[in-house]
């Protein structure tokens, strides 16, 4: 069982989080604790973090979600301490100063699928396999499903949790439950080019525009909508929002401090 997480080599201001859980890349109750603390002790200097698994051996999947046999006679004080540190994970990953890019691959289901939801943007293979079956394991969705209706709409969240039957990348891609779905050959490359398109911005404004998001997520649109604006405000008279309006009128690439 091991998480990694390594700064890019070409890239500055990112890092990849990499899961290797064995085995579908399966979440046992320790594996969520030790990827919880992972992505809590993510630098502040981070402004992309990929999140996926650690496989040579073609594309992969996340994780095929909870480890059932070690949780399936927990009692209910154990069981609310799992979902807690569940929980806290995605909170971590949604509470970060950075973009995230979720790696989905061949599969994300259950927690998985939930962890994937918690990122900013989320990248499969056509033929993946997505879906929440808890349902057919006797346990309810509910840490993200939120963020399911808001992506997909209720009806077909509606559908996916009830039903507990996976859908394919090209009909997440439809519903919006993910970014891309492309053919497996081409996978490596779109999650490459969208990192190195993400990387490309200021790794200031990257992190002060999730701040916004996340205000008008927690605060509510009146108040989210006043920290935007003194967030807007305070990008002027930076070095970063000089030298890319500079660079946007001269039509060229900016160069930001730190690259």
């Amino acid at each position: 069982m091991a998480v990694t997480l390594e700064p890019d080599t070409d890239l500055n201001s990112v890092a990849h989080l990499r899961l290797d859980f064995g085995d579908l890349n399966l979440f046992s109750p320790d594996a969520i604790v030790t990827l919880r603390d992972r992505v809590e002790s993510v630098p502040d200097d981070v402004s992309v973090l990929t999140i996926g698994p650690d496989t040579d051996d073609g594309v992969g999947g996340l994780t095929a979600g909870l480890k059932l046999d070690e949780v399936k006679d927990y009692s209910v004080s154990e069981a609310r301490a799992m979902l807690t540190n569940l929980y806290e994970l995605m909170q971590g990953v949604r509470n970060l100063d950075a973009v995230t890019v979720c790696r989905c691959g061949e599969y994300a289901l259950g927690g998985g699928l939930e962890l994937a939801m918690s990122c900013d943007f989320r990248v499969a293979t056509e033929d993946a396999a997505l879906g929440l079956p808890e349902i057919d394991a006797g346990l309810v969705t509910g840490i993200q499903g939120g963020l399911l209706v808001r992506l997909v709409g209720l009806q077909a969240a509606k559908e996916i949790v009830y039903t507990g039957e996976p859908v394919s990348g090209l009909e997440a891609e439809e519903l919006g439950l993910v970014n891309r779905a492309v053919a497996p050959e081409a996978y490596d490359e779109t999650v490459a080019d969208l990192v190195e398109t993400l990387a490309s911005k200021s790794p200031r404004i990257i992190q002060w525009q999730t701040q916004v998001f996340r205000a008008l997520r927690s605060n509510g649109v009146e108040s989210g909508i006043d920290h935007s604006l003194e967030t807007i405000a305070a990008c002027f008279d930076t070095y970063d929002q000089q030298e890319a309006m500079a660079a946007f009128l001269e039509n060229r690439e900016p160069e930001f401090q730190g690259r």
